[in-house]
């Protein structure tokens, strides 16, 4: 039977956990999920969304036809999903402001309070070598009319954490903005604040390292990245909007695959760069996606690439998704 088990979609064994307890603790089994997941290993993509009514959260699990695996609404509280990262859940709590990791696969949780007058952004990291979370924490600091920013790391287990150690940013400011920090294999990287800031609002590319490196394991700053050899568009269609405004344009972090990317353009175009070899910072422009025209450009956030080479797309200004081959396919309307 539990050969058989294996062998069924997601969404059936859901359904199959009410048949009696014993089902249900079996198909509950931490380990019966990571075998399943070993013989399935199709992704599965979870969007959460807020209902019409109320501030209730539905937090939807798919495959990749847009299938709906499992829905589950979230429980009246002030607890909020902030996200989720690689098997932990992080939560806000809206009325005290602190927060807490949640270990799912243990049961166990480890929580601490945020006094900062601005809010923090937080990063969650795995040491490959030895399996320990780290976080690391960003923040502004206000003192004597001086602003700067503040970096602390702790280490985390399911019940407790090892306090926070003060960490010195380098000169060139890390950037705080969405899509500009994430962690692969151990390794924070950063877009530089100066650089991002000159290459998304202005129209010049200016030739300094564009990432910042941290390594999760020695807590220590490392190498810089120089930028992918990016350029602007001399087409003043693409420069500036119906109003002749000028187009911001998009310079984000992805992790495709086990790769760093940079996301870089105005519509009608984005470019995906792929990191190929880091020590010598050489980058391919692996895919040239072209999107229809509009004027204030929301985020275009590649997700995963599937078996057969197409990539599965996050489209921020209306919601899709959709899976990039040559002509790209609409996935999914939220």
């Amino acid at each position: 039977m539990y050969e058989i088990l294996l062998r069924l979609p997601a969404k059936l064994l859901c359904r199959l956990r009410a048949v009696c307890r014993p089902w249900r603790a079996l198909l509950s089994d931490p380990q019966f999920a990571a075998a399943h997941s070993a013989r399935n290993p199709d992704p599965l993509i979870v969007a959460g969304y807020a209902e019409n009514e109320g501030n209730g959260m539905i937090v939807d699990i798919m495959d990749m036809s847009g299938q709906i695996v499992k829905r589950v609404r979230q429980v009246e509280g002030s607890d909020r999903v902030m996200s989720m990262e690689l098997d932990l859940v992080f939560v806000k709590n809206v009325d005290s402001g602190s927060y807490k990791f949640l270990f799912p696969a243990t049961g166990g949780e480890c929580g601490f309070g945020v006094n900062q007058i601005t809010e923090p952004k937080f990063i969650l990291g795995q040491v490959p070598s030895t399996g320990e979370y780290k976080v690391l924490k960003l923040m502004y600091h206000f003192s004597l009319r001086l602003t700067c920013q503040l970096l602390e790391v702790c280490t985390l287990n399911s019940s407790s954490h090892s306090g926070w150690r003060k960490k010195e940013i380098p000169g060139d400011d890390v950037s705080f903005c969405n899509l500009t920090r994430l962690v692969i294999d151990g390794i924070v990287y950063f877009l530089c604040s100066d650089t991002h800031h000159s290459v998304t609002f202005k129209d010049q590319v200016i030739e300094e390292d564009l990432i910042i490196t941290f390594d999760l394991k020695t807590e220590a700053w490392g190498p810089r990245i120089r930028r992918p050899p990016i350029s602007f568009s001399n087409n003043t269609v693409q420069m500036f909007d119906n109003i002749g405004r000028p187009i911001i344009k998009q310079l984000t972090l992805a992790h495709l695959n086990g790769s760093l990317v940079v996301v870089h353009g105005p519509a009608p175009y984005m470019d995906f760069w792929i990191l190929t070899d880091f020590d010598k910072g050489f980058w391919v422009k692996q895919y040239s996606i072209q999107f229809e025209q509009y004027g204030h450009l929301m985020p275009v956030h590649p997700l995963l690439v599937l078996g057969d080479g197409r990539v599965v797309i996050h489209k921020e200004d209306n919601g899709f998704l959709q899976i990039y081959d040559q002509v790209p396919t609409l996935l999914l309307i939220q």
